[in-house]
């Protein structure tokens, strides 16, 4: 994605976005898309300095409250968190773990695991809390084989052991067309494919008493438009953030259909969810941003939520009392329910998607 159209994006989400100074559960008020979408064809056009735009009022920078689990309230229960060596997978394992649950971290290299193991262990004596349980297996959803070999390393690691959340937080966004060792499209498999396979292979897993998979989608999901199920390799005019809009599309129909799909097998003890976590200066901007200037790096991350911003609305439905959570819904960054277009709640579309899912990993999704 071209800088200009990176700063369009990150405009509109930010125009969506208010910052408060304690976390709020009423939501953000509805932005002025047309006043947004006339400022992006100003900056499109050159008309408006970058850095104007990408800055925040002072009077907005107040830290917003985070949201953290109580203290002890995760002892006893188990957490996957994919990528989870940088970023809002790793800010959440840490609050996490705080509250006394056991942390699986995922990362694709053992080198990373290790790092950010360590990070969460120093996070942890900071906040004065002991909390040994706390590992990482290696998982690259871009080789469909170390996810397929995951469950079965996951009970090596740790015998007889159920999972009471598994957090889909990994993803990429990309500018050049990828093609993974499997024969996918990158960002297809990173974001969505790889994913699902996980969540069908650990379902059995699941502790029957209660569990929940979170995934992590975005706001983008608006410029995606209707899915097109033809076409979910980007074989046509392949542009790196529409298929990243896509992916975070695809992201919400799985999380609809895998509500339906247990709820249809009377496995009222589980609940999916999805989220926007804002728009948040992690990793996942590299490709892009580091094209650009060290002034450009810093005006657009300086315009973003922090990490520890971001992060509240996953962690907030990977541990607050299932009864509170609405089942197979879309949450925004104030964890708060959002309404979706309706491209975005089509079940024959969650549907196709899911069987064509299938289809091309060769896994079955069965609940059972």
């Amino acid at each position: 994605m071209h800088l200009s159209l990176l700063g369009l994006f990150v405009a509109y989400i930010s125009n969506c976005y208010q910052p408060t100074a304690a976390l709020s559960l009423q939501g953000p008020p509805k932005s002025d898309r047309k006043g947004f979408l006339h400022q992006g064809a100003l900056i499109l056009g050159g008309s408006v300095p970058l850095g104007g735009l990408l800055s925040v009022p002072e009077a907005a920078i107040a830290a917003p409250k985070l949201y953290e689990p109580p203290a002890n309230s995760q002892v006893g229960k188990v957490h996957i968190i994919t990528g989870a060596s940088t970023g809002l997978g790793l800010e959440s394992a840490k609050r996490i773990a705080a509250a006394g649950a056991t942390v699986v971290l995922t990362s694709r290299t053992p080198t990373k695991g290790e790092a950010a193991v360590q990070q969460v262990q120093d996070y942890l004596s900071q906040k004065n809390v002991a909390n040994s349980n706390i590992y990482f297996l290696t998982l690259d959803l871009d080789d469909l084989s170390t996810v397929q070999s995951f469950p079965e390393r996951f009970s090596q690691l740790l015998p007889n052991t159920k999972v009471d959340v598994l957090m889909n937080n990994a993803g990429i966004e990309i500018n050049k067309r990828e093609i993974t060792r499997d024969g996918f499209e990158r960002t297809f498999q990173s974001n969505h494919l790889g994913p699902f396979v996980l969540t069908a292979l650990l379902f059995p897993l699941l502790n029957r008493d209660g569990s929940r998979v979170v995934n992590l989608s975005s706001t983008a999901h608006s410029f995606a438009g209707v899915l097109d199920l033809q076409d979910l390799n980007f074989e046509k005019n392949y542009v790196g953030w529409l298929a990243y809009c896509r992916t975070k599309l695809e992201n919400i129909l799985f999380t609809q259909e895998l509500q339906r799909r247990a709820d249809a097998a009377g496995f009222n003890w589980f609940t999916t969810t999805c989220l926007h976590p804002g728009v948040v200066g992690t990793d996942i901007w590299r490709d892009n941003v580091a094209k650009g200037s060290d002034i450009t790096s810093k005006l657009f991350y300086g315009s973003m939520k922090t990490v520890a911003e971001g992060a509240n609305s996953q962690i907030y439905q990977a541990t607050e009392k299932p009864t509170l959570l609405k089942k197979g819904r879309y949450y925004d960054e104030f964890c708060n329910v959002k309404q979706l277009e309706s491209f975005a709640m089509d079940p024959a579309s969650a549907r196709a998607l899911w069987e064509e899912s299938e289809k091309l990993s060769g896994v079955a999704f069965k609940l059972r």
